[in-house]
């Protein structure tokens, strides 16, 4: 799944708050800060670097692995006024 708009891409979205699906073949950093454009309504590259507010080496080797134990993961950080949760079964949640 690819947050870029592609056949792939699932987006629910309320006032603040987006939801999208992704998989292991785009970077997992990649699909947060796609997102975060989404909830912001600007690019992507107009927002501040992912990397002021969370590693995203160590966000890609946190969802990296093997699919079941990736399953179970989850990692919730504060990206300017949102929250972001990120999920091993393919979520991205921006409040």
């Amino acid at each position: 799944m690819s947050a870029t708009g592609d056949e792939h891409t699932t987006a629910t979205t309320t006032p603040h708050q987006l939801e999208i699906d992704w998989d292991r073949r785009e970077p997992i950093s990649f699909a947060v800060q796609t997102a975060l454009g989404q909830v912001e309504d600007r690019s992507p590259v107009e927002l501040d670097p992912l990397a002021d507010y969370v590693d995203p080496d160590a966000l890609e080797a946190f969802f990296s692995g093997p699919s079941d134990e990736v399953a179970t993961r989850s990692l919730t950080f504060e990206y300017e006024s949102h929250t972001v949760t990120v999920d091993g079964t393919g979520h991205v949640r921006i409040n």
